[in-house]
């Protein structure tokens, strides 16, 4: 039992000073260093909190500022940092630089402005569109073609909204639309509305179902320069990755946006961001992995590959070699592990090349073992401390892995599960274009290839002098090369949620693919994935509009 007074205190900060269980308030920046102290103390988490964190009633900040520094000596701040956290909203960042921030895959939950809700057809306060603009770029001879191609990309993109919603309506017109506004699993039309609540309910879904539809076929134009807001729950741990990572970018921008961040954070969690910094053993690896990858690759020619393709065990090769060695245990071991190095390998080299995965195997696997050691090198490189960590091409060997070559679009909506392990070649508008279906089908599809066209011609004006900014003239329905590797859980989890009626098409088509994928290669995995939804939905989101009016009128009820 606490004194009164103790008491007085702690309610400040902590729920409840009698119970089990507690929730704990008010104590931003400083939870850290408590839940470490009493980690190793025999009190609990208030008895601490009372002897050695308050002074007077209250939080004594110099005697708080000292005892996180020593605790954070003490303990480290590895895992410290990941029992305090921050919210940080980034406001106009480009798409590109949402994926340096996004990427980082634990600790952190971001929640980005959707291209599928919100259109871009508005130009900003400056009355300029909003896309980002480099400051290097602008200072070169490249500025007025920078901005002539982006204008020209979201004019067609602006000019294109009210022709597609006319479009839609054409297909659905009001008085042929069915929506369930009541919750009553009945689908009812316009005329059908008895009330004004009811009628003013159908028309808002209606028109939302039109400019969703719009945004869905639109959003293959906007380039990855778009400028959007990320907002962000992280721990502490999180955002020095976040720092470190954004400071060690070879994207001025991601530079640039570390630095700004670093400032934020140190008003809130400054002790679990100081060790943030720029990695020059990350610098150099990539830097030797690349121009590995280049030297391995230079008469190489990317060859075509289908959207998704599962990876597989290579047994063509191991049959291959078992077939000149003979069949005994110690040659199947030998042959297994090959295959398995030479998938690291490969992915050692993935991010660095435009080739597809199983043309990079096919190569590596011709490696002699000097060269072999050579790629190991470049990309492990000094390591000089543990902190010197080699990259995700040591998490291969998953028993999914697949290679896509999605529309960005798509990619932007599937890296968000965390729990795969992901590799990116680098953003181009060069690897093709996916025509929005609706766009052809309204006949506007020679408008969206005059963007491509524009995309890629800017692309290829920058590279020279600009490779990262180059990346800005990526469309979203350009085509991006992308690995992913998961387990049979997430696997059924992604499946399942984004082949859902509501999911955009393309990446719906994705996860159907990977579930034929699987299908073919294990027929009783895929059927765990039972609610792998193949069927095809032209009105994706209407349903769900509906059911937001339900919700709507249950709170206006409540309120009333």
């Amino acid at each position: 039992m606490f004194s009164p007074s103790d008491r007085a205190k702690l309610e400040q900060y902590v729920t409840d000073c009698d119970g089990d269980i507690f929730a704990v308030k008010n104590l931003e920046g400083i939870v850290g260093a408590v839940y470490a102290r009493y980690s190793r103390a025999s009190t609990g988490f208030r008895e601490t909190l009372l002897k050695e964190f308050v002074e007077a009633g209250q939080i004594d900040p110099a005697k708080a500022e000292a005892l996180i520094e020593r605790v954070l000596i003490a303990f480290g701040d590895d895992s410290v940092g990941e029992l305090e956290g921050a919210h940080v909203s980034f406001e106009d960042i480009s798409n590109l630089a949402t994926k340096e921030i996004e990427d980082r895959r634990i600790g952190g939950s971001p929640i980005e402005k959707s291209t599928r809700y919100v259109l871009y057809d508005q130009p900003g306060p400056d009355g300029r569109f909003r896309y980002h603009r480099d400051p290097a770029v602008m200072a070169s001879e490249h500025a007025a073609a920078y901005e002539q191609t982006m204008d020209f990309i979201f004019k067609t993109y602006a000019e294109l909204v009210e022709p597609m919603r006319e479009y839609y309506r054409g297909l659905k017109p009001p008085e042929a639309a069915e929506y369930d506004i009541n919750g009553d699993g009945k689908k009812e039309r316009l005329a059908d509305c008895t009330t004004p609540t009811d009628e003013k309910a159908f028309r808002r879904t209606y028109e939302m179902d039109l400019r969703t539809k719009a945004c869905d076929a639109l959003r293959y134009l906007l380039p990855t320069a778009t400028t959007t807001n990320v907002g962000t729950f992280g721990n502490g741990r999180f955002f020095q990755n976040v720092l470190s990572h954004c400071y060690t970018s070879d994207l001025p921008e991601a530079r640039a946006l570390a630095a700004r961040l670093q400032i934020q954070l140190n008003k809130i969690i400054p002790r679990y961001v100081q060790r943030a910094k720029r990695q020059e053993y990350q610098v150099t690896v990539r830097a030797q992995a690349r121009a590995l990858a280049g030297e391995l690759f230079r008469a190489v020619k990317p060859r075509p590959e289908k959207t998704v393709t599962l990876i597989d065990g290579g047994e063509e090769a191991i049959a291959d070699r078992l077939a000149r060695e003979g069949l005994t245990g110690s040659t199947v071991g030998a042959a297994l592990r090959d295959e398995e190095d030479v998938l690291t390998l490969s992915c050692m080299l993935y991010p660095h090349l435009a080739h597809p995965l199983r043309q990079i195997q096919e190569v590596v696997r011709a490696l002699p073992a000097e060269k072999r050691q050579a790629v190991v090198a470049a990309y492990v490189g000094d390591r000089q401390t543990r902190r010197d960590r080699p990259g995700r091409a040591f998490e291969a060997g998953y028993p999914y892995t697949f290679d896509c070559l999605t529309d960005f679009g798509t990619y932007k909506d599937l890296m968000r599960h965390r729990i795969t392990t992901q590799l990116r070649q680098a953003f181009t508008p060069t690897h093709g274009f996916v025509v929005p279906p609706d766009l052809e089908a309204a006949g506007f599809a020679h408008r969206a290839l005059a963007c491509r066209d524009r995309a890629v011609a800017l692309y290829e004006r920058l590279k020279p002098e600009f490779p990262e900014q180059a990346a800005y003239a990526t469309l979203h329905g350009s085509l991006v090369r992308w690995v992913m590797g998961m387990n049979d859980r997430e696997a059924q989890h992604l499946i399942e949620l984004r082949t859902g009626p509501q999911g955009h098409p393309s990446y719906r088509k994705v996860g159907q693919q990977m579930h034929e994928a699987i299908a073919a290669r294990s027929p009783w995995r895929a059927e765990v994935i039972k609610f792998c939804d193949r069927n095809d939905y032209f009105w994706s989101r209407g349903d769900s509009e509906a059911a937001q009016r339900v919700k709507e009128k249950k709170l206006e009820s409540l309120k009333a």
